[in-house]
């Protein structure tokens, strides 16, 4: 009997201590979220992003400053400097001019706006071309942002599919637009 009786009086304590109206204890410490400092990937995009921005809203002076001062365009006519792997280097003004107009209007810009678009590296080993600075590496690594122009069969029954490319480099630290190429 006695158990019975110190039970009910330690259930009634608890009962009573629960229905005081004190809050409940805070912790000693307010933990904080720390902000995860940005990815390559992450500068990539807002380098991408303000590159294609430029070219949006025809900002010249923007698409320059996020550029090397030639960059690679085997597309373009009149390039400036053709080297034996086959790249061709034009001054970013003139790249700026051929492909700024009717930007939102080519399949690129288009493809992109609603496929949306993926990052990959690649490193070409002993290839340093001389729009870069001679400080860095012997190698050039390059950072890609894929658009799938066309995939297999979209743009007709026998087209093979087109993706391009709008390459990257790292120069000081910081994204520069180093040119577009595309596949097939």
């Amino acid at each position: 009997m006695k158990r019975l009786v110190l039970l009910i009086c330690i259930i009634a304590f608890n009962l009573a201590a629960a229905q005081t109206g004190k809050p409940a204890a805070k912790p000693a410490t307010k933990a904080t979220a720390k902000k995860a400092a940005p990815t390559d990937w992450d500068l990539l995009d807002e380098a991408f992003v303000a590159t294609v921005d430029a070219l949006q809203k025809g900002n010249e002076a923007a698409f320059k400053a996020q550029s090397l001062a030639n960059v690679d365009c085997v597309d373009c006519v009149g390039a400036m400097e053709v080297t034996a792997e086959g790249t061709a280097f034009v001054p970013s003004g003139f790249f700026y001019i051929v492909i700024s107009k009717n930007f939102t209007e080519s399949p690129v810009y288009k493809a992109m706006a609603t496929k949306g678009y993926s990052f990959s590296t690649i490193v070409l080993e002993n290839f340093r071309p001389q729009s870069l600075p001679k400080d860095g590496s012997k190698d050039l690594k390059l950072y890609e942002v894929w658009v799938e122009t066309y995939k297999p069969g979209e743009y007709s029954k026998t087209h093979r599919g087109t993706s391009h490319s709008f390459r990257f480099v790292k120069v000081n630290g910081k994204f520069k637009f180093y040119g577009l190429t595309s596949i097939p």
